[in-house]
């Protein structure tokens, strides 16, 4: 076997290790992300919250319970842009408004 083959074979056997850690990782990841149900549950279990948080993506913040805040803090982090999906910035002033309460 020449020195060329060699090479090939090493970096084909290289790239099939990268592959298989990257995949790996990528599992990892995936498995770390919390369910929409999951992120939800806390924030149904509390009697009108699920509508005051859909309010408070609007600027409504009235409807925020002391109950419903204690959901709302009790969220992981992850579970933010799944609740107040396609407004990043609400959560923050979700967090401020709930302070308030």
């Amino acid at each position: 076997m020449g020195i060329k083959q060699i090479v090939k074979v090493m970096f084909l056997f290289l790239c099939v290790i990268m592959a298989l850690l990257c995949h790996h990782q990528s599992e990892a990841q995936a498995a770390q992300k919390p369910s929409p149900v999951a992120c939800w549950s806390s924030i149904n279990k509390v009697q009108g919250c699920v509508d005051a948080v859909k309010a408070a993506t609007k600027g409504d913040y009235k409807g925020l319970s002391k109950d419903c805040c204690l959901a709302i803090y009790g969220l992981i982090d992850d579970c933010f842009p799944i609740v107040f999906s396609g407004k990043p910035d609400i959560a923050v002033l979700v967090k401020d408004a709930c302070a308030v309460n």
